[in-house]
């Protein structure tokens, strides 16, 4: 009996210094250093020398992680060999015997089923436990090394391509729609009325976190993947989601493709520029998400809602001449003040809950919170009145740089909706939407009518608001309404 109970204490003293010391993450980490190192030989936009010092730091990193490893591993065995020692120089127990329970069938068999219960255990605990976060601690390791290999799995896209080629050969990427403004604006209600008809295809919340491999992920994850009770989201503003329900999350590829737009605490606009890979990329990875939702014989039409592309409307022209760019907008001063509460709201998120700011810098929602990085339009931020964020002016500041620039380009490339009168509206104005998208089935549009309510009133005072940004902001939302398409 005493051997057993020596074999107990030796596996369970293992088994803790194991969890203490990070061995798990340690081994998370060298995949990721492995997986980046991949990224790096296949990237076609580091230079031969870039991508040496790059692998040089890996490598260092590699080594450091091994010893790390070895450390850990060699002290959470030899921590309970020692005990068990201990135990038989003292005449308590016998090493040689305790060493035979530890390898025989029974011992195995029992202890392996009692880890299988134990494991169970605790991901059942820690999934009740991040419910109002929806991911659990193995979800959340798994997101980090997600978070960590963009360039890799950009890298993998080839493969991709090569594998589901027949697939994917009968899909188009013809005639997008693209739906964006500053959040707020109604984008997430568009999207959704959009994305319940067959005729559409966008991202959903099941192609976290490799996003970039979408094909290969929903292949491999279908085995495990588990449904999830729809809740609402983090926003608290009502609209409930799920796994299926969709999601913005094309801003990753943006963000994998074009990392010089994205500074420290601003994001630059685009202006004409070009990226080849990018384009490539782009439209093979948009083929892939119609392959992955569409409902019908027929193929979809992709259909995406993102926030940033306000800051790039004219490269989005000029890669698909045929798509629709659709940009609603509110009241300016509803709008600021909704914006500013849902700063406040994230800046009370990502401080008590870390993960939850990683997850949304990483997928490119720099919109509020701990990860604001507004989009400096001519040059707003640098001459703006209002430095501090956390005040109305600021917002309203926003609002305006952002819609006078997309007034200033050629916005009759552009179907502004006025939110305002959709939600007065719903029917008449999902009836005029069907038309600016040319959609196929435009009674099955405006039956999403249903979806729409008015938006919950806002108290705003008025006089805490500078007299001229009252006057701009006014003037700006008179040129959106004469100029939308409703």
């Amino acid at each position: 009996m005493s051997a057993w109970i020596g074999a107990v204490i030796l596996v369970a003293v293992f088994s803790v210094l194991i969890q203490r010391m990070g061995l798990a993450e340690q081994a998370n980490a060298v995949m990721t250093v492995a997986f980046d190192s991949i990224g790096i030989i296949g990237s076609s936009e580091l230079s031969d020398d870039e991508k040496e010092v790059g692998l040089q730091k890996n490598s260092l990193k590699l080594l450091g992680l091994f010893f790390k490893i070895v450390f850990s591993g060699a002290l959470a065995l030899l921590v309970p060999m020692g005990i068990v020692w201990l135990g038989d120089q003292l005449g308590l127990l016998s090493l040689e015997a305790v060493l035979n329970v530890l390898i025989s069938p029974p011992f195995l068999i029992v202890s392996g089923l009692l880890l299988l219960g134990l494991y169970i255990a605790l991901r059942r605990k820690s999934q009740a436990k991040s419910d109002a976060y929806h991911y659990s601690a193995v979800d959340q390791a798994l997101h980090r090394v997600a978070f960590k290999t963009y360039t890799t799995q950009a890298s993998f896209a080839d493969i991709e391509d090569r594998v589901f080629s027949k697939q994917l050969d009968l899909c188009q990427s013809s005639r997008p729609v693209f739906i964006t403004a500053l959040p707020r604006a109604g984008t997430t209600l568009l999207l959704e009325c959009l994305a319940t008809l067959p005729e559409f295809a966008t991202h959903c919340y099941r192609d976290m976190p490799f996003v970039l491999l979408p094909c290969f992920w929903n292949r491999y994850s279908r085995a495990f993947q588990r449904d999830v009770r729809r809740q609402e989201r983090a926003h608290g503003d009502g609209m409930e989601i799920d796994v299926d329900s969709p999601e913005a999350l094309e801003e990753i590829i943006w963000k994998t493709f074009w990392t010089r737009h994205y500074k420290e605490n601003l994001i630059i606009p685009w202006s004409g520029d070009r990226n080849p890979s990018f384009e490539v990329f782009f439209r093979s990875h948009m083929r892939k998400i119609i392959l992955l939702r569409r409902r019908s014989g027929d193929t979809a039409r992709y259909v995406s809602k993102n926030n940033a592309n306000i800051a790039r409307t004219e490269v989005l022209r000029g890669l698909f001449p045929d798509a629709a760019i659709v940009i609603p907008f509110r009241n300016p001063f509803h709008h600021a003040m909704s914006l500013l509460q849902q700063h406040h709201n994230f800046l009370a998120i990502h401080e008590r809950d870390s993960f939850a700011s990683e997850y949304m810098a990483a997928i490119g929602h720099y919109d509020f919170g701990q990860n604001l990085r507004p989009i400096n339009f001519d040059g707003w931020l640098d001459h703006r009145q209002s430095p501090d964020a956390e005040s109305l002016n600021f917002w309203l500041e926003y609002w305006i740089a952002s819609y006078r620039h997309l007034l200033n380009e050629a916005y009759s490339t552009l179907s502004f909706v006025n939110y305002d009168r959709l939600c007065q509206d719903p029917e008449g104005g999902l009836r005029r939407l069907a038309e600016v998208i040319h959609t196929k089935d435009v009674e099955a549009l405006t039956a999403q009518k249903v979806q729409i309510g008015r938006p919950r009133s806002k108290q705003i005072d008025m006089s805490t608001i500078h007299p001229s940004l009252r006057h701009e902001a006014s003037g700006i939302y008179d040129q959106l309404s004469a100029a939308a398409c409703f």
